[in-house]
């Protein structure tokens, strides 16, 4: 897909015409089979090749080896009770597709207590999607998962994308964190086995023990500078999925390299034990973005019960643009297990994110990590805080080392907070703002700002990611063109605008001057023109893609599709829309998205 950026002048609307240069996707199994199975009028004597001859049960789906382009097609309102094992798998552009037809509730499959709902084993090119999902066996909370993904010896796994997921109460054991919701899993030795294209996306995940998400690799052995079997997973996505009532951990992400983690929300997470709500471990070069995560609740003697995490066994861990609140221990960790020796976490960079009123402590640097970068961050404490270490450098078989913190706001309004580095080494601090109470302990700054940082109205922000606006801010504040200029900043602050606008970086998570006051813009004929549009991502897309756009200022948006005939395919935006990043979806299924 290219993008192309038109300005019309003559009445200040902004246009952003799509034109595919891929093949447009009519559909992705043109040429297989529709199966359709109905739990009320089906019979397994049926063709099952049309609505009026479907099957009736799973048992016939899962004796039945489907081909490439095949689609198997549950009837909405259905129920069915048992496993979905079916056979078979797709190929490079016809991966084999379950998805709903029909009108109404989504279609359930519920395994009452069996082990795994939804299982796949060594298999690939595989969509299942549109599906409720459920594993409950009263009083039973033993080992089960919603869905199942499995191989072992079988090389490159390509392909398996679940989407649209309703996953809910799955009462699993809380003795693993290898069940829950969903949990993929690579075993064996005599053959390097990986996922090559996992995507997650669009899911609920509810009311399910232990973890919603997670995976496992046998091939995950290496030191910090060797890597001896670690063979990882690669171009995994977890996108625009909501966790809630997790009973531990939201989300773990194992042996992978360059995931991408982004547009999701966990609520309530860590309910019945010790979890943070999400965490990468034994990863490179993860990026975590654009995702909320709050009320993660701490019970008595847990030791993780906060927001973000990058664990150990990880390097250069990216989190940014994230929104982390109202967690009952901590709103970030950073952590290595010092005592074994071949942990490390090393370049963990957290930047451009909002803290607001998480207990106990904000940041948690653990263990033994190395060269952290903190920086360009918002950190809210308010009046209702007590009892809670802004920065908390703490001993887990060792002390953090060479930990840096800039352009950062720590806004105090708290009377019992406090700051720990224990014994940690090479701490660095410069150009961050202190601001309220201050606490003993406060760590010297060469350019250290006490005044008022005049954000907008910090103590009225709220749950959503979009509803931080009060961290911005006002055009007097003194964090303006006052902050250290990072390299590689990732070139956009928490609201999309670019970074830096003046050639000086703000502190702050907000970069004042595109997106702050639209009376500064109007006068700038120049800034008005600088529209940003970013290449869709995933591209070539199968069939969801997403587009990024951000405008300096208030302005009126139309998104429009073409094909490669020059038709208009789909409006997808055509309204007025402030100033900031903003994302669109377009789904290539469907003429009305």
């Amino acid at each position: 897909m290219k993008v192309f950026n038109q300005r019309d002048k003559s009445n200040s609307k902004c246009s952003f015409f799509l034109l595919l240069v891929v093949l447009f996707l009519i559909s992705v199994s043109a040429y297989g089979t529709s199966y359709y199975i109905d739990s009320a009028e089906g019979d397994d004597g049926n063709s099952g090749t049309s609505e009026g001859n479907a099957w009736k049960s799973l048992s016939k789906v899962n004796e039945f080896t489907f081909s490439p382009g095949d689609n198997i097609l549950f009837k909405c309102n259905g129920i069915w009770s048992g496993q979905l094992y079916p056979n078979g798998s797709g190929k490079y552009g016809s991966p084999i597709v379950i998805d709903k037809y029909g009108f109404g509730n989504l279609p359930m499959i519920n395994g009452e207590g069996i082990k795994n709902t939804v299982y796949l084993y060594n298999q690939e090119y595989w969509e299942i999607q549109n599906l409720e999902i459920t594993n409950y066996q009263a009083g039973a909370n033993t080992w089960k998962r919603g869905v199942y993904i499995g191989a072992k010896d079988f090389g490159a796994v390509h392909h398996i994308y679940l989407k649209n997921l309703v996953i809910h109460d799955v009462n699993g054991t809380l003795d693993t964190k290898d069940n829950g919701g969903i949990f993929l899993k690579i075993t064996g030795s005599s053959t390097e086995t990986y996922f090559d294209d996992i995507l997650i996306e669009g899911c609920h995940i509810y009311d399910v023990d232990r973890t919603g998400i997670s995976n496992k690799s046998d091939w995950d052995t290496r030191t910090l500078t060797s890597n001896t079997n670690w063979v990882p997973s690669l171009n995994v996505v977890i996108r625009n999925n909501l966790f809630e009532r997790i009973g531990q951990n939201g989300l773990i992400v194992r042996v992978a390299k360059s995931p991408l983690i982004e547009y999701n929300i966990f609520k309530e997470c860590s309910l019945k034990g010790t979890g943070n709500s999400n965490f990468p471990f034994n990863c490179d070069d993860v990026i975590i973005q654009y995702n909320e995560a709050y009320l993660t609740k701490y019970n008595s003697g847990d030791n993780d019960s906060g927001g973000f995490d990058s664990d150990y066994r990880c390097k250069n861990t990216i989190i940014q643009y994230n929104y982390s609140h109202d967690n009952d221990y901590g709103g970030v960790l950073v952590c290595n297990k010092g005592s074994s020796a071949t942990a490390f976490n090393n370049g963990t960079i957290v930047r451009y994110n909002i803290f607001k009123d998480n207990s106990h402590h904000n940041f948690r640097i653990s263990g033994t990590t190395t060269n952290t970068s903190i920086y360009n961050n918002v950190i809210y404490l308010g009046e209702n805080i007590s009892s809670t270490k802004i920065i908390w450098h703490k001993s887990w078989g060792g002390y953090p080392d060479n930990t840096s913190y800039y352009n950062n706001i720590f806004y105090n309004k708290s009377t019992s907070c406090s700051y720990d580095f224990g014994n940690s080494t090479g701490n660095k601090f410069d150009y961050n703002v202190f601001y309220g109470n201050h606490p003993s302990g406060e760590p010297f700054d060469a350019h250290k700002l006490k005044s008022d940082p005049r954000l907008l109205g910090p103590s009225g922000v709220g749950d959503g990611i979009d509803n931080v606006n009060g961290m911005k801010l006002h055009s007097s504040s003194p964090c303006i063109n006052a902050g250290k200029t990072i390299p590689d900043n990732g070139g956009r602050d928490y609201w999309g605008n670019p970074v830096p606008v003046d050639g000086v970086t703000d502190i702050g998570a907000f970069e004042f001057g595109t997106a702050s006051g639209v009376e500064e813009l109007e006068n700038n004929s120049e800034a008005a023109k600088q529209f940003q549009i970013f290449q869709n991502y995933p591209n070539p897309f199968n069939p969801v893609t997403s587009i990024h756009f951000s405008l300096p200022q208030k302005d009126y948006v139309q998104i429009s599709v073409y094909n490669l005939l020059g038709k208009k395919i789909k409006v997808l935006i055509d309204r007025e829309m402030p100033a900031g990043g903003h994302q669109v979806s377009w789904n290539s299924t469907d003429q009305n998205g």
